[in-house]
């Protein structure tokens, strides 16, 4: 049975860094607390034994990627021995190689680019896309993708960068693509906001203003959105990246 001990400031830092290492999904693993404090908490992820890959449905693009991997691929998909590493989209299509993003909506072209990408890279997994008001989010999914969340989300944070640099090509100049891994940015945000309030209750009983962790940007919105309703608070975010960080402040009553 496989186990891992993860250590970090919050219940979900510490598992990821458990998952990087043991190489698995939550979806995978069961969770205890060993122990939790103000400053760190101690987890021991468990593998659950028979644990597969389960693919998901809807709109998708199911990535296999390694030599031996990338030339099954090709065979059950178009048929072809010996041809480039596919991806095997929804619907009734088959796209293969390079030309998976050479046309299509601006969804399709980014989830097949992502797909691409992540073949190269050795990773097998699920890739879906979807149109939102303010970016094309691209959803991966599947075991062992640790490797691409990292510590904090870096690693995930260098793939999204490189994702809208290739995509950037293809799409409109204004178009941005957000890349998110089993959720993670999702239950970052959700850690990141109990962060916030915690912060803001500490601010209103002390009257002293609190400068919190470095964060990335969609962290640092997460917080500003949480207490922007906060009338007894304000939040600026100060400092340069990677460094950037955000002050929750009271605010002065009138006289």
């Amino acid at each position: 049975m496989k186990t891992a001990e993860g250590r970090g400031p919050t219940v979900e830092d510490a598992v990821d860094a458990a998952l990087i290492q043991l190489g698995e999904s939550r979806r995978n693993v069961d969770v205890k607390v060993v122990s939790e404090t103000d400053t760190e908490t101690v987890v021991e992820v468990v593998v659950l034994e028979g644990a597969v890959a389960g693919a998901s449905g809807g709109e998708s693009a199911a990535v296999k990627a390694g030599p031996s991997a990338a030339i099954g691929s090709a065979a059950d998909t178009s048929g072809a021995a010996g041809s480039a590493p596919s991806v095997a989209a929804s619907g009734d299509s088959t796209v293969s190689g390079p030309e998976a993003a050479s046309g299509g909506s601006p969804t399709e072209v980014a989830r097949d680019m992502v797909a691409e990408l992540l073949t190269r890279m050795g990773i097998r997994c699920q890739v879906t896309a979807r149109m939102t008001p303010e970016a094309i989010m691209v959803d991966i999914s599947g075991r062992d993708l640790g490797v691409l969340i990292g510590w904090r989300g870096e690693t995930l944070r260098a793939l999204q960068t490189i994702t809208n640099v290739i995509t950037s090509r293809r799409l409109p100049e204004e178009q941005r693509v957000v890349v998110d891994v089993e959720r993670y940015r999702q239950r970052r945000e959700h850690t990141v906001r109990e962060i916030a309030y915690r912060a803001a209750r500490q601010v209103k009983v002390a009257g002293d203003p609190i400068t919190l962790d470095a964060m990335q940007p969609f962290e640092r919105r997460a917080i500003h959105l949480a207490l922007g309703d906060d009338p007894e608070v304000t939040t600026v975010s100060t400092g340069a990246e990677p460094d950037r960080r955000v002050v929750v402040t009271p605010v002065k009553k009138a006289d």
